[in-house]
């Protein structure tokens, strides 16, 4: 994964590229993410934990949106999330509702440093780009911080059911052709099934509109 390559981040950041290194259309996966959240329940008072959460394409206008305090976020990139801090929260005013210490950069979905629990949760563009086990581990790993009937959205390409297990999918719109063993991955449906740890019950949205034909899948904290 180019986002785990320290030096390749730490350039296109200093070259001002922190929006295009997370896949660009900043206003429009922003705002989708944004309405679709509020859609399904999200009110201001609301705790949402948003799963690499890069240089706050989301965090903007959930920021926005969220009381003082409630929006954080984890990225396993500290240059993205200061970037997003400097260059996103700080010049459109949003500095008193977004603290430096409600964002942590972390690998293993470490929540811990936030002392809180979490209502809504939101990982988009993330594990479309690791196996799926990691999914297993994040959902783990947050498990105890995320209040009963909590709901996580995780995105995902979909490999649907009766297509080979092998070889690539093309996905309309946008063109991005996924893989079951490399980046960017895809998964049967089952595969999100058999990957939901005891605790959580999942609940395959499926179509959400987004731009890149990535699906959304929901889980929700027993």
């Amino acid at each position: 994964m180019k986002y785990q390559d320290e030096e390749i981040v730490r350039r296109k950041v200093a070259e001002g590229k922190h929006r295009l290194l997370i896949g660009g259309m900043w206003k429009e996966m922003g705002a989708l993410q944004h309405d679709f959240l509020i859609a399904r329940g999200l009110k201001p008072h609301h705790r949402v934990i948003d799963i690499g959460c890069g240089s706050l394409r989301a965090g903007v206008p959930l920021a926005r949106y969220l009381d003082p305090g409630c929006y954080y976020g984890i990225d396993i990139s500290p240059e993205l999330l200061e970037a997003g801090l400097k260059r996103e929260i700080a010049p459109c005013g949003l500095s008193g509702k977004l603290p430096p210490e409600n964002l942590h950069a972390t690998g293993e979905f470490d929540l811990s440093p936030f002392g809180v629990q979490f209502d809504y949760g939101i990982a988009q563009s993330v594990f479309t780009h690791m196996p799926i086990h990691r999914l297993t581990d994040c959902l783990n790993a947050i498990a105890q911080y995320v209040v009963t009937g909590g709901q996580i959205y995780v995105t995902w390409f979909e490999r649907p059911e009766g297509h080979a297990p092998d070889g690539p999918v093309a996905h309309e719109p946008g063109g991005i052709e996924t893989w079951p063993d490399r980046d960017p991955y895809d998964n049967y449906p089952s595969a999100l099934e058999a990957a939901t740890p005891t605790g959580w019950t999942l609940d395959i949205i499926g179509e959400w509109g987004h731009p890149r034909d990535q699906r959304m899948a929901l889980f929700v904290r027993d």
